[in-house]
This record gives C-alpha cells, sequence and structure tokens, in this order.
C-alpha cells in the first residue's frame, strides 16, 4: 500500500510539474532575434537626401557589426511621407520596422493628414544635423540671394520654387523666407527638385551638400545662400540668408523613429546602436563627406528635443495651410 502510494504522489507531482510548464509563458528572445531582417524605412526617391543617409546609416550598421541582423532598406513614397508613416502606423508593437524622421514626418503629423499621431511615436534617436542652401541654375541671372527675393517682391509669384514634398524642409525654408520678406513664391512640390532645377523647370531650389555639391561642381548650378544659422563647412565661402538681409533660416536634423509601442528591449537596443553608431570611423567620414554635424541624442533626449524644434514647424504649418 506504501509503494502505491508513493508512486501515486510522484504521478500527482510531475503532472503538476508538466501542466506548470506547459502553462508557464514562454521566454522572451532577446531583441533582435537571430535571422530576422530589420527594415529601413524613408518616404522619398532613393537618390534624395533622405535615401542616401538611411542607406548610409544602414550599410555602416551593418559592415561594421553593430548590428548583425540584415538591414533592408524600403522606400514608400506619397502623401509627403504620409504613405509611409501609414505603413509604419500599421506595425504597432513591431521592432523590425525603422524609419528615418527629419521635417516631413513631422509636418505630416502636424497637419493630420496620418493615421498615426505625434504622440503615438516611439522616438529612437536624433543623429545629424543636414544643413542646406539655397541654389539657382548656373546661367541664372540672380547672382545673389538678395537680387532674388527683391525680384520676388517686386513681381509675387514670378520665381518659381520647386519643393520635395508639401510640408517637407524644402517648403519650410521657402515659407520661412516669404514670412520674413514679405514676398510670394510659386512653389510646385516634384519628386527631386534639384533634378528639375538643372532642367530649367524652375529658378530655385534647396538642398544638402550630398544633394548639391555634384551639380555645382560641374557648373550646372549656382549657391546663393545657407540657410542655416551658420555657414557649411563645404560652402563656408558662401553667406547666410541671414547674412544677407533676410533674417530667416532652417536646421535640419534627421534621426531614427519606431512604430507605436515598441517594446521596451528595442528601444535600448537602438539606443545602443546608433551611438555606437555615430563613434564609428566610417561614419564619422559618411559626415565628413556629406556635411553633416553631429547632432546624436538618445531616445529620451530626442523626446523632449522635437517637442521644442516642433513648436516651430507647427507655425509654419499653419502658414502653409493658411496660403495654400
Amino acid at each position: 500500500m506504501k509503494k502505491r502510494g508513493l508512486l501515486f504522489s510522484t504521478v500527482v507531482i510531475l503532472s503538476l510539474f508538466v501542466i506548470a510548464a506547459v502553462s508557464a509563458p514562454s521566454a522572451q528572445a532577446a531583441y533582435p532575434e537571430e535571422g530576422k531582417v530589420i527594415e529601413f524605412l524613408h518616404h522619398s526617391s532613393p537618390g534624395g537626401g533622405a535615401g542616401l543617409f538611411v542607406l548610409s546609416c544602414a550599410d555602416i550598421l551593418n559592415k561594421t557589426g553593430i548590428v548583425k541582423n540584415k538591414i533592408q532598406v524600403q522606400t514608400r513614397q506619397g502623401g509627403s511621407s504620409a504613405v509611409a508613416l501609414n505603413y509604419l502606423n500599421s506595425k504597432a508593437g513591431d521592432p523590425y520596422v525603422v524609419m528615418m524622421w527629419t521635417t516631413a514626418q513631422l509636418n505630416a503629423l502636424n497637419r493630420g493628414t496620418t493615421k498615426m499621431k505625434i504622440e503615438d511615436v516611439t522616438w529612437l534617436t536624433t543623429t545629424v544635423e543636414d544643413g542646406n542652401v539655397m541654389i539657382v541654375p548656373y546661367k541664372s541671372p540672380y547672382k545673389t540671394a538678395k537680387e532674388l527675393i527683391a525680384d520676388a517682391k517686386t513681381s509675387p509669384k514670378k520665381v518659381s520654387v520647386g519643393i520635395n514634398s508639401i510640408g517637407g524642409s524644402e517648403h519650410i525654408m521657402a515659407a520661412r523666407i516669404e514670412r520674413v520678406a514679405g514676398v510670394k513664391f510659386n512653389i510646385t512640390a516634384f519628386e527631386f527638385s534639384p533634378t528639375q532645377l538643372i532642367g530649367g523647370h524652375i529658378d530655385m531650389a534647396f538642398g544638402n551638400t550630398a544633394e548639391t555639391s555634384s551639380h555645382v561642381k560641374a557648373k550646372r548650378a549656382r549657391v546663393l545662400a545657407n540657410m542655416g544659422d551658420t555657414r557649411l563647412p563645404y560652402y563656408k565661402d558662401v553667406p547666410t540668408l541671414a547674412e544677407q538681409g533676410t533674417k530667416a533660416s532652417f536646421t535640419q536634423f534627421r534621426g531614427f523613429i519606431g512604430a507605436p509601442n515598441l517594446p521596451p528591449d528595442a528601444v535600448k537596443f537602438w539606443d545602443d546602436a546608433f551611438a555606437k553608431l555615430l563613434k564609428t570611423k566610417e561614419f564619422k567620414e559618411y559626415m565628413k563627406k556629406s556635411d553633416y554635424i553631429a547632432a546624436y541624442k538618445t531616445s529620451a533626449e530626442t523626446k523632449t528635443f522635437v517637442q521644442g524644434y516642433n513648436a516651430e514647424l507647427i507655425k509654419d504649418t499653419k502658414y502653409i495651410e493658411e496660403n495654400k
């Protein structure tokens, strides 16, 4: 009888152990799981500043081994980044989709043209400051920004300006000049405005060093002004717009965001990864080549920083909406 009782007790204990093992939640695999592809997303043409930036970051992260998982770059164009942001929103909780943020994304969120709300964004990092310049065709009659703005003031809508997307950085720069100088441009959105400029379809465009330097070297375009508060190193001999009498400026930043409700371990992983990226020799060389200025901020720092930066963009967005 004692043996039968002992056997029964053993069976019961083993059964309880099996039930507990089956019902216990499975241990979550560390992020990122081995073999899982990470999607790096952007909103514009592959040859533009955003596309080049995302491709370069992905390439360096993989080649240096900071991120061992394969990073695949995707572009989802349309709606001035609304298409890309709506796609990101559909990936709520998915840590394997990461998107670049810059002015266009903030303004799309500000305008309410996306399913995602700005409070839903998971901020991952700010990486660089990406300065812009004002360019005209090389054979343009405008030799200075002052001449161009004076003509625009005399003849409203005469000066045609190309922008890459509604509410994007180029649109903000054009709007800030209009507001400060009291002019009105003929603004048109193109897929990539510098190509329209050298084709002779518009009078003026904006772009960063990567987008403009080859055209300037080949004498297809000429730079009239630095658009930031300070001069870019590459265009150090070109005065800022403010130095030429128009107190308008704009500084663009680039960073990365995630979908809503990203797991904390994924946010921590990208905090570490982007901090390491900024310290690599390869990224420092890329920044120098592209005329970028390091502006690294953690996920928490970026969330705080964007609140102040975006407050000015909201004013710009309001102006754009009122002057369609």
